[in-house]
């Protein structure tokens, strides 16, 4: 019986990884929004626990995924570092502002963007505008550097503010704002998450909060979900990749503004 409710649980464990490896492959985003609230209802961890975990699994995700995207060409590591290096600071920034700003206001405003956001990429993928973009890793310039870094310090104070992860703020960001070519910006912003998660998961595991028995299955379940979500990714005619993305900052948007 309890051999039983063991594999119970490693099939549990491995479909919450395989799950969201698929989704965070395939959308660009580090999959701790599903990994996180499942640890929590299905093994009954604690926020901080599920969370430190969620981050160990967060860099196998992302380890995999931007592999298959770099595989593509679909990777700017210099513009990625300039989002993790904006990214820490407007963390720092975030979290020194959250208890002067009214979170529900600033999380409609932000869904607000997220409809906007899903609506032109819905209206670009119609339209077969999606593979267009005037930022290229062939073109890396200061510039570009600069852009990165205030990308990464908008989307890491958003982040923070907003208690979202960073995929789900940066790949709009990316896309919208700064015209990165869908698969690019997908790609990207995973290879951007790799030290912010490697930083945040140490920090927990100095704590206790990260558990290697669980996040080795989910991360092996994550692994393989990654690995076909990243091939779906670049794969897929790019109208295809930016209506699909549409539709699911769409639905966050709806989910964050539904939430008291």
């Amino acid at each position: 019986m309890k051999s039983r409710t063991k594999e119970r649980t490693i099939a549990i464990l491995l479909g919450i990884g395989f799950t969201a490896g698929l989704l965070g492959g395939l959308l660009g985003i580090g999959g701790g929004a599903l990994i996180v609230p499942a640890l929590v209802f299905f093994l009954l961890f604690d926020q901080h626990r599920a969370h430190g975990t969620s981050l160990a699994v967060v860099i196998m995700l992302s380890l995999v995924s931007v592999a298959g995207y770099y595989w593509h060409g679909n990777v700017d590591f210099l513009f990625a570092l300039g989002l993790a290096v904006g990214g820490m600071i407007g963390a720092i920034i975030g979290g020194s502002i959250v208890q002067k700003i009214k979170s529900r206001a600033l999380r409609r405003l932000f869904s607000l963007f997220l409809v906007i956001s899903g609506v032109k990429m819905l209206w670009d993928a119609s339209m077969g505008h999606a593979a267009a973009g005037t930022v290229h890793i062939a073109q890396f310039t200061l510039t570009c550097a600069l852009i990165a870094t205030g990308a990464g310090i908008l989307t890491g104070c958003l982040s923070s503010l907003l208690g979202v992860g960073g995929g789900i703020v940066m790949v709009p960001v990316l896309t919208v704002l700064f015209r990165l070519p869908q698969a690019t910006a997908q790609g990207t912003s995973l290879a951007a998450m790799l030290p912010i998660a490697c930083t945040g998961m140490l920090k927990h595991r100095s704590l206790g909060n990260v558990d290697i028995r669980v996040a080795k299955w989910v991360a092996l379940g994550a692994a393989i979900g990654a690995i076909i979500g990243a091939t779906l990714a670049n794969i897929l005619n790019p109208s295809t990749l930016k209506l699909i993305f549409g539709i699911f900052i769409i639905v966050m948007a709806v989910l964050m503004a539904a939430k008291k």
